[in-house]
Order: structure tokens, then sequence, then C-alpha cells
């Protein structure tokens, strides 16, 4: 059967949705909802990212709250898609290891950290010094990357988004080879967003340029 809507009963059913901004907003009506506080990134690592999120939890420090992890996965012949080859037991096995780790917006370099050694796989290192990078936007946004390596920045030195920074690494409190990302602003943890076009973008920039 057709049902037929009168004009004022569909203005009324939009008025009755939630729009982006109110959908977004979290349970808490708080001027620092983490809910509606984002920053959006260019991609962490090159190639097909796999990321798993951390939840909300306020002990945490703001490096760990909502905080996403990221490594590589590649879909095997029987459609399953796999982090590792082998038994995954070596770092080599892990498609993320030494792979480029690529700065998440155009900014400054804050504060650089060398990791001393690298665990194996399964086995954390608490006593071991974490590779980290931070890195701060022109409007007060900081990321931190954990669990890098080979790192190709220092203190003080500017960064475009997308510019090759380190590898992926498996330090200090890390499992497997994967880079954890934590962003805030304010002393208030952000959600974080990856700017799945950017690769695009800086394609077509690349062709503007040459032109």
């Amino acid at each position: 059967a057709l049902i037929y809507f009168t004009l004022p009963l569909v203005l009324l059913l939009l008025a009755l949705i939630p729009n982006q901004s109110k959908a977004q907003y979290g349970l808490v009506d708080t001027p620092n909802d983490t809910l509606s506080r984002s920053v959006l990134i260019h991609p962490v690592i090159k190639g097909e990212m796999v990321s798993s999120e951390h939840e909300y939890k306020p002990n945490l420090g703001l490096g760990d709250q909502l905080a996403r992890d990221f490594t590589i996965g590649k879909i095997t012949e029987q459609g399953i898609v796999r982090r590792f080859k082998s038994d995954g037991l070596k770092n080599e096995d892990w498609y993320s290891w030494r792979k480029d780790v690529m700065a998440p917006f155009d900014g400054t370099i804050k504060k650089v950290n060398h990791p001393a050694s690298s665990n194996k796989p399964g086995v954390m290192d608490r006593e071991a010094p974490t590779g980290f990078i931070l890195f701060q936007h022109a409007n007060g946004t900081t990321i931190v990357y954990a669990h890098v390596r080979e790192i190709k920045v220092k203190k003080g030195q500017r960064v475009k988004a997308g510019d090759v920074v380190a590898k992926v690494g498996n330090n200090a409190t890390s499992r497997t080879p994967h880079i954890h990302v934590g962003a805030w602003k304010d002393k208030t943890p952000l959600q974080i967003q990856v700017d799945l076009y950017a690769n695009q973008r800086n394609k077509e920039n690349s062709k503007s340029d040459s032109k």
C-alpha cells in the first residue's frame, strides 16, 4: 500500500530526527564532553591500516584515554584479515613491523624519546623506555605516537602531515608491532578520526604542483 505524507507531517518527522551534531553529542551535558570533540589526522602507517580503540577510563593518562592502536592487515585467500604471517612469534612476521610512520598534521615536534630495545611478540617490557614522538598543532592539539623506532625527527622540528617520521616498532608496554596514538587539547582527550582521503588529495596536489 502507498503511504502519502503531508508537508507538515514530513517537517515534524525531520524535526524529531537528531542532526549530526546532536547525535554525536555525549550523554553528559558538560562543556568538555569528549564525544563532541575530535581530531582529524593523516593516516598513521603506509598500507592497509587496521585499528582498535581504547575506551574512556578517567584513571588513565591523556595519551591513553580514547587512544587508538594502528597496525597493518592483509586479507588471505580465505577472506580473513590477518595482521601477521606464520605464527606471529617474530616481529618480522607482523606486516606493520618497520613500516613508515607518518606525521598526523602540520605541526611541531615537542618531544622525542628513542627506544632502547624491542620486545618479542606477546611479551611486554615495562622497565624499558618507550619510543615516542609528541606532535603539537598551532591550535594547541597534542598527539603522541608511542612504540615507534628509528625516529627521523628531533625536538623543535616542523613537520607536514604525511611526512615520514619513524618506523613501526614494538617496545616497552607493547606486545606486538603497532603505533599507539593518543590526542588531547586543553587537558581534554580527543577522539581520533583518520582522514582517509588524504592520500588521494596528496596525489592531486602533486599533479597541480607539477603543471
